[in-house]
């Protein structure tokens, strides 16, 4: 089991912009933080997005937090909140419902029609809110767990994987070729459940390595996705592309 991180407050000061409104109202990702240890929250994963140009300044911090509550496994994962934030004015304060898949270590953020998110603008923020959208977020991750257990009793087809592999290739401009998206990595993942399925692909498309098309044409390697920013775009897209499969 991958330890639980318990990082300082200080590794994520703030840093204030300048030429925001004046009813915006910076929240700090280190007091947010605070609020969340408070309420038993630890952070397990932590990045900062910077802007190209060479500015010091952050503009965007990705926290993968855990609930004490929640440090067990159901169905093989552990349900987790990805908290973003900005000081720069670029985003709200949004809290995602996230799952840790234990046997591979990835993480990976759950998203549908019935699955709870949060976005809180910068002008009415307040520690209450802050609490209250993270246990309604946390809850929203615990049960879309258990509906993990719909997707192990999903069995599909290979025509319908290799459907889903070519959609998730398009994710990444359709370079990838989709076979080599459900190369399987665990004997674990073999069968052609709807969850095996999807985690074949998330892990391969993210992880890269596998057999790609460069831009002029050539055959070659995927590199996998680093960013978290791109990470959480491409595990949203999945998680959409599978309820379809449903």
């Amino acid at each position: 089991m991958t330890e639980v991180l318990d990082l300082p407050v200080s590794a994520l000061d703030a840093l204030k912009y300048e030429k925001l409104s004046d009813r915006y109202q910076v929240i700090e990702t280190k007091d947010v933080l605070e609020i969340m240890r408070e309420q038993g929250f630890r952070v397990t994963q932590a990045n900062t997005l910077k802007p190209r140009k060479r500015d010091p300044r952050v503009v965007k911090h990705f926290l993968r937090m855990r609930h004490e509550s929640h440090m067990g496994a159901l169905n093989g994962t552990i349900p987790e909140i990805l908290l973003i934030n900005s000081h720069d004015g670029s985003t709200s304060l949004r809290m995602e419902a996230g799952l840790f898949r234990m046997v591979c270590s990835n993480g990976l953020i759950v998203k549908s029609q019935d699955i709870y998110s949060s976005r809180t603008r910068h002008i009415d923020v307040t520690e209450e809110r802050v609490v209250t959208e993270a246990m309604k977020v946390i809850k929203a991750a615990s049960e879309s767990a258990r509906r993990v257990e719909i997707f192990m009793g999903k069995v599909i087809t290979d025509v319908d994987a290799l459907q889903f592999a070519k959609e998730a290739s398009d994710i990444r401009g359709g370079k990838i070729d989709p076979k080599a998206l459900l190369t399987c990595r665990r004997d674990e993942d073999k069968e052609n459940t709807l969850w095996n399925v999807f985690n074949r692909v998330q892990e391969n498309l993210i992880r890269g390595g596998v057999e790609g098309v460069s831009p002029n044409g050539r055959r070659t390697r995927t590199l996998g996705i680093k960013a978290m920013g791109s990470t959480v775009k491409t595990n949203l897209k999945l998680w959409d592309l599978a309820e379809n499969y449903l």
